[in-house]
């Protein structure tokens, strides 16, 4: 078979090589083109593939982000609503009815702790500490939303030298944290484990508004929250107003009573 093939090749004419060679080279070419089209095919319909997944992500990124900023529109819209009927209600606050103010401020109280949320699923709790005189060296829990117990009201206290709340009061300034637990102020009596994140915004000299949050609270709530505040000092400057109106009331009334007995006499 060999000796057969080896006469075959030395037979036939050279061109009959070289154009056999040249069909065999033209083959492979098509061949090799063939198969490169095929493959860049399949890598253009992978690519097509993924930067229609690509795509799809960026879709849903979008409708993830337009229903965020929806939400914070419509939480926008609600305390807008909210503080404009606190403030015209402020106006119509009668006097010497101390209950229509501690109300007024449970209402408010109650108002942070709604229009904070941005989803179901959130669980918030806000409250007021009075700082009730001079001599006290505590913060006392003045009103409280739903998520305080009951019992609190009046009784809960946090000291002004050694508690978060107190630090925030002392200094004048607004304290936002993500973990209450690592700050050199906290300590396992100030909260439950329920709520790890913590707001103090200082309401003038007057005390505290704290916001408890299962989870951190971004810039939006500390907003809300201290716009609220604005509100709870407008309500107490009223308080203390309309006391020392009654008191300076009670002490002219008295001179004059005074002045008629010394005239009778």
């Amino acid at each position: 078979m060999e000796h057969f093939i080896t006469q075959w090749f030395l037979r036939i004419p050279d061109w009959v090589i070289t154009i056999t060679s040249v069909i065999f080279i033209f083959i492979f070419i098509i061949i090799s083109r063939t198969l490169w089209l095929a493959v860049k095919r399949y890598s253009d319909a992978i690519g097509r593939e993924n930067r229609l997944i690509s795509l799809q992500d960026d879709v849903g990124d979008l409708r993830a982000e337009i229903n965020a900023q929806r939400n914070k529109a419509l939480q926008y819209q609600n305390v807008t609503i909210n503080a404009r009927s606190f403030v015209n209600s402020l106006n119509n606050l009668v006097r010497d009815q101390s209950d229509g103010y501690v109300f007024f401020i449970q209402r408010i109280v109650e108002a942070i702790a709604a229009d904070i949320k941005s989803s179901g699923s959130e669980r918030h709790r806000c409250g007021f500490w009075l700082k009730e005189g001079d001599d006290e060296e505590a913060l006392t829990l003045y009103t409280g939303s739903a998520g305080f117990p009951d019992t609190y009201i009046s009784n809960r206290k946090l000291d002004i030298h050694d508690s978060i709340a107190g630090r925030a009061f002392r200094k004048k300034q607004i304290i936002n944290l993500s973990d209450v637990t690592t700050d050199s102020d906290w300590s396992s009596a100030d909260s439950s484990g329920t709520y790890k994140a913590l707001i103090c915004i200082p309401v003038d000299v007057y005390g505290i508004l704290t916001i408890d949050a299962r989870e951190p609270m971004d810039e939006n709530i500390q907003l809300i929250g201290e716009l609220y505040a604005v509100i709870i000092e407008g309500v107490l400057n009223e308080m203390v107003r309309d006391l020392q109106s009654d008191i300076n009331g009670h002490e002219t009334n008295a001179s004059s009573n005074e002045a008629a007995s010394d005239v009778e006499y």
